[in-house]
């Protein structure tokens, strides 16, 4: 048997400035054989060799790299903005492909340029900033819709090109692509709105500018509403139960170190809220959504906004 595509590169990743991640076999989530939990530690510095060793030992991971220290990917899923954008970007030379678009690697400030996901009113996805607290599959993990493997799309790739070698980015690149995807149906007032960085009250009728935020709106209506979008979550063994759902949290590891298939329903979903009971984490939806998807914040509150009735629920908190 041979080696992994993580075995196979992460020590040259390691030796050229970047942190390497196993990736579960057929999917795109950090992890050996079950997902890897706090996996973003790796986004602030990179894993000792004792760890790049024991993840080496499973052999059919793929490898992906953490985002932050320096690292910035550019996502480009939507095609149709694809020259628009690399008119407008510095020419990256390290780029990677694999079944759609095309991934873009630069250095850059990563304590001012932050991650975002570029997204239409209809969110119709555009572009990924991928910054602190993302990771990105490597060439030659295998792609787990199309089973071919991804590739690199320059003659430079990653394992051959030192962080401080790639191409810098400046520190306003989140406004350059916002004002490049104007034309595509990219609104920065809505996307500020929905991130929480705006004047909300407009939009929230019959609540006062000093009411709930768009996340508590959110959440709330989600508790009030739950069979509009838990069943879209696919969360594993997921089942009804009075007043809500259970299921198991596959994104942590069994305390008590049993298979997946053994694994209790710990995950108790209802309107009076969200439990793990077996690791006592409480969630709200929005950070149920992120674990379940593995996304950020912004991503999470736009898909439980676009699974929730059109005129949700307003739950207000004495």
């Amino acid at each position: 048997m041979g080696e992994s595509s993580f075995a196979q590169t992460a020590p040259s990743l390691v030796a050229l400035g970047y942190s390497p991640l196993p990736i579960m076999p057929n999917s795109k989530t950090p992890g050996t054989d079950s997902p890897m939990k706090n996996w973003q530690e790796w986004c602030r510095k990179a894993p000792p060799p004792n760890a790049i060793a024991g993840w080496s030992r499973y052999a059919d991971c793929g490898v992906g790299v953490a985002c932050g220290i320096g690292l910035i990917c550019i996502d480009i899923d939507f095609e149709p903005a694809m020259d628009a954008l690399l008119a407008m970007l510095p020419l990256s030379n390290v780029q990677k492909k694999g079944r759609k678009g095309i991934s873009l690697f630069y250095r850059g400030n990563t304590d001012a340029i932050r991650s975002r996901n570029f997204r239409t009113p209809d969110r119709v996805g555009l572009v990924d900033l991928l910054a602190e607290g993302k990771q990105t599959v490597l060439p030659p993990s295998i792609h787990p819709e199309t089973g071919e493997p991804y590739y690199w799309w320059t003659d430079d790739t990653l394992l051959d090109v030192r962080l401080d070698q790639l191409t810098e980015l400046p520190d306003d690149i989140a406004e350059r692509i916002g004002e490049a995807l104007k034309p595509y149906g990219y609104d920065p007032q809505a996307d500020r709105r929905a991130l929480g960085q705006g004047d909300v009250s407009s939009c929230m009728p019959d609540v006062p500018r000093s009411g709930l935020s768009v996340y508590r709106r959110a959440n709330d209506d989600a508790l009030m509403n739950l069979d509009s979008w838990v069943p879209s979550l696919y969360l594993y063994k997921c089942r009804r139960k009075p007043g809500g759902y259970s299921a198991v949290a596959t994104w942590r590891s069994s305390g008590a170190g049993r298979a997946r298939e053994l694994r209790k329903r710990n995950l108790h979903i209802v309107r009076d809220g969200i439990q793990d009971f077996g690791d006592g984490r409480t969630y709200t939806p929005v950070d149920l959504v992120m674990a379940a998807l593995d996304i950020d914040k912004s991503a999470a509150l736009n898909w439980l906004l676009g699974k929730l009735p059109q005129e949700p629920l307003i739950l207000l908190r004495k």
